[in-house]
């Protein structure tokens, strides 16, 4: 990362990210809780993400979040990941105490009023309907999750398990998550844009300074035990066609080998120069499609590979060619240094390009320094262009061993 900034951090804990760019006359305010579906009991799923929804109905002595933005032309948004949740305000920078009245107003207290909770139980119950229930392949990544998972509680996602756990959430239980998790000591804000450093420390102590801070909350999460043999998981539903799920497991985003999952995974499945869309699309026509990614989470995550096969095909048989590929013949021939140099400038690319906006740089920070610190996220450029073939072929033989596969068929029901 090469995004200059500046920290500050206020006596109860809250970590003040300050990033000037004065070519824009905007300016961006993040703040990033360090809570996210994982922190949830496994019997009150959903929890995260409805109060997200629940974060914009009103704080102590603001009884309407979005007016004063409307006012000055301001956008706002958020989201719930399993590690963290996300607010985010992108404004003219002259008006950034607005944005940081607005936030300490709410992190400070919520007007917790039942009526309003009642009403954001039931968005997010036909969110879950609508994404999870009702669309074809809604249900595909919860299955997935739960299936290679066995104890981390990434096993469900911010959408939750299922809709009764939404349904009997207590106004209690919204203010237990609250004093829990949204604390200024569990909390990072990043403000971006046309501001200077100096000035916006005097805002941020005048308007966060007295917020009193929580208790650290636990991040000791049940683990999975290594996989000793594959899954198989084979499931029906009512959708236009068949569709593979495999994955393995893998390291977090700060395992050291992160940069070479991630650049395997490109060189397996991203493009259509991919090895593995070049041998199973292009020259046996098994799939359609087929790619393959990282989860990229703060706690183990999934190298994940999907694909949809060709009309015709029996998904079990193109599973199992699939296998022979990756587990009984040598994946990468000797073209491996190219095609590794290839998915290295693709990446850095996409890394330079997410910089290009301002309020992307304002993003950025804040997830990294709440995953860790951003220092611990500097030169990934370098990073990624350190990776080496050798680097490549001692990652996929760990990791791309049979034992360590997950496989979950999505199959079409017939008429």
């Amino acid at each position: 990362m090469s995004v200059p900034f500046q920290r500050h951090v206020l006596s109860n804990g809250l970590r003040l990210i300050v990033h000037e760019d004065h070519t824009t006359p905007l300016a961006s305010c993040n703040v990033v809780y360090n809570v996210g579906s994982r922190d949830e009991h496994p019997n009150h799923t959903g929890l995260a993400h409805l109060f997200e929804h629940y974060m914009f109905c009103g704080s102590r002595n603001i009884g309407n979040y979005d007016k004063p933005l409307q006012k000055i032309g301001a956008i706002n948004n958020a989201y719930t990941s399993q590690d963290i949740t996300h607010y985010y305000i992108v404004l003219p920078a002259n008006n950034i105490e607005t944005a940081l009245w607005l936030e300490s107003d709410r992190m400070l207290e919520l007007a917790f009023n039942q009526k309003e909770l009642d009403i954001q139980k039931s968005v997010v119950i036909e969110e879950f309907k609508e994404t999870s229930l009702n669309r074809p392949f809604g249900d595909l990544w919860c299955l997935f999750n739960d299936f290679v998972y066995e104890n981390y509680p990434y096993k469900w996602l911010p959408i939750g398990k299922e809709i009764s756990h939404i349904q009997n959430v207590t106004m209690d239980m919204m203010k237990d998550f609250f004093y829990k998790y949204y604390r200024p000591n569990n909390a990072v804000l990043v403000v971006s844009g046309n501001v200077y450093f100096t000035e916006v420390i005097q805002l941020v102590e005048k308007w966060f300074g007295s917020i009193p801070q929580g208790s650290s909350p636990s991040k000791n999460f049940s683990v999975d035990e290594p996989q000793e043999t594959a899954k198989v998981l084979e499931v029906k539903r009512k959708v236009p066609y068949d569709m593979l799920m495999k994955g393995w497991k893998m390291g977090p985003r700060l395992d050291p080998d992160f940069y070479a999952y991630d650049l395997l995974s490109d060189l397996l499945g991203t493009g259509q120069s991919s090895y593995l869309y070049e041998k199973f699309v292009t020259e046996q026509h098994l799939f359609t499609d087929i790619s393959a990614s990282v989860t990229a989470t703060n706690g183990p995550g999934i190298f994940v590979l999907s694909a949809r096969p060709a009309d015709g095909i029996n998904l079990v048989d193109a599973n199992r060619q699939l296998n022979d590929y990756l587990y009984q013949t040598p994946i990468f021939d000797d073209k491996l240094d190219y095609h590794l140099q290839k998915v290295k400038n693709r990446c850095e690319s996409c890394l330079l390009n997410n910089e290009i906006k301002m309020e992307n740089r304002s993003s950025i920070l804040a997830v990294s320094e709440t995953i860790s610190k951003i220092e611990d996220f500097d030169n990934e450029i370098e990073q990624y262009r350190d990776v080496t073939t050798d680097d490549v072929l001692r990652i996929s033989r760990f990791l791309l061993q049979e034992k360590n596969d997950n496989t979950l068929f999505y199959l079409a029901e017939k008429d």
